[in-house]
């Protein structure tokens, strides 16, 4: 037989109330923990008045006690003990065999047995009040009863008081009746009032949940309607609106990227597929070898557009799980300058480059220092400068050149993809408009900025024309740590 344990039920809980709406649950918890606390509180209302009333009916016995004890003292005491007005009360003294010797009750006779149990509880005849069941006194039934011992004419007798509980429990019974009717009609009000406010409450994220159903992938210019209400409500729609902007944003980009891509590789393509045709349709020994070298020109080219698309959209992937080491980026920086002294007759100084240490992807921030450096050989006339430098938290890679500069209102375009200047735009220039885009990218995924500046004239010790600046976390900052997303 499968045993039950108490300590699964609460774990079924959240399974069971997560097949129900969420009104529901609501609905369901809240009610839950008014029903939870409506009890406690009517056990404690209960308990609280039960308490309460036991204590004065105590009082009433105790007092009536010293009464007796009183006319005791005094020599006083008559066989009827005379009534202090309370029906309910009954006194009695009682001798040590249990008989009665006086009594505040008309209908026992001096001398009969007590009412009372012989013996009585010790406890009892030591002033401290116990509650005794179906005793034969008064009118019968349940009392709330005191005693003390006393001597009356040098023999031992109690004094007993006893009252009635009759009218107490009828009080907490009519309470008891009032409360189990009451409350669960309450609860039941309750769950009324809950489920309806949390109804008008999500009134509005149903409204949003259908407007947001209603948009595509092709319509995400559209927006969602704001509740008139600046709660919580209103702040999620708000938030959606501005998720639903950018994702318009990058769906936007996303088709110019691929449009400009395709427009970008219909070129070389267009011209490798004329060539052969013709190569095809009219072989000449002599010419074939010369439009066999455009072809294979064409043909890198398209190589380095394509490794450059590639590059961007690795740059791109927020899932991209990229290298986090410590690059010497001097050496990097010297290396690519060697590599590019092999290509151009520009001279390329770096005699200001010094040592400088980032953590990061060392192959993605190679690129980087190569596309900076293939970007300022192909605009520069005579020749580029390159300096590196580290301050207490950064590295910073400067690359100038002597060209004709970057206009002002085009310095925060040359990161952006395909994005070439006017003197760019012919293929003997050189360049897919993918090189500086790819280093915006790469450098903000390093936690640094990449931005365009013009570079002080000759007079000023400068090149005069365009200057392009990287700063990078410098990897033994203190909070290097947290500087990049590397």
């Amino acid at each position: 037989m499968r045993r039950f344990s108490l300590r699964a039920v609460p774990a079924r809980w959240p399974r069971l109330t997560s097949r129900l709406t969420l009104r529901s649950r609501v609905t369901f918890w809240a009610t839950s923990i008014v029903a939870v606390a409506m009890i406690l509180a009517s056990l404690g209302l209960l308990f609280g008045l039960r308490q309460s009333m036991w204590r004065n009916l105590d009082g009433t016995a105790r007092q009536r006690v010293s009464d007796v004890a009183s006319l005791i003292e005094h020599h006083q005491l008559l066989e009827l003990i005379p009534s202090n007005g309370g029906d309910a009360d009954v006194v009695e003294v009682v001798d040590s065999a249990g008989r009665v010797l006086a009594r505040s009750d008309y209908e026992t006779r001096p001398g009969a047995p007590s009412g009372l149990p012989h013996p009585l509880p010790p406890r009892l005849t030591r002033g401290h009040a116990e509650t005794l069941h179906d005793l034969s006194i008064g009118d019968g039934g349940d009392f709330r009863v005191t005693g003390r011992a006393t001597r009356i004419d040098g023999r031992p007798a109690t004094i007993v008081a006893a009252v009635s509980l009759d009218q107490a429990q009828y009080t907490l019974s009519s309470l008891a009746t009032g409360l189990a009717i009451g409350a669960p009609v309450l609860t039941v009000l309750v769950a009324w009032t809950i489920y309806r406010t949390a109804g008008r409450t999500l009134r509005p994220v149903e409204t949003l949940r259908r407007q947001a159903t209603d948009i595509s992938a092709t319509d995400l210019h559209r927006r969602l309607d704001l509740p008139a209400s600046r709660d919580e409500v209103h702040a999620l729609a708000v938030t959606l609106n501005d998720m639903l902007a950018r994702l318009d944003e990058a769906s936007a980009a996303q088709r110019r990227f691929v449009a400009d891509a395709a427009h970008e590789l219909r070129s070389p393509l267009t011209a490798i597929r004329s060539q052969l045709e013709v190569m095809a349709t009219y072989p000449d020994p002599q010419r074939d070898p010369l439009v066999a070298a455009a072809l294979l020109e064409d043909a890198l080219r398209l190589n380095e557009l394509v490794e450059d698309l590639l590059a961007l959209a690795r740059s791109e992937d927020p899932a991209a799980r990229r290298p986090n080491t410590l690059t010497d980026l001097d050496e990097v920086v010297l290396a690519e300058v060697h590599r590019q002294r092999h290509l151009t007759l520009i001279e390329i100084n770096a005699r200001g480059v010094s040592a400088g240490r980032v953590r990061g992807d060392a192959e993605a921030l190679r690129r980087v220092v190569r596309n900076l450096l293939d970007n300022a050989r192909r605009h520069a006339t005579h020749q580029v400068r390159v300096t590196l430098t580290t301050s207490a938290d950064t590295v910073e890679l400067t690359v100038s050149d002597d060209g004709s500069g970057i206009p002002a209102t085009q310095r925060t375009r040359i990161f952006e993809r395909f994005t070439r200047l006017d003197e760019a735009r012919s293929r003997e220039a050189g360049g897919s408009g993918l090189g500086l885009a790819i280093v915006g990218k790469v450098v903000t995924a390093h936690g640094g900025i990449a931005r365009a500046d013009e570079d002080p004239p000759p007079a000023d010790g400068g090149l005069g024309g365009a200057r392009l600046v990287i700063k990078l976390p410098r990897a033994d900052a203190p909070d290097s740590s947290r500087s990049g997303r590397v």
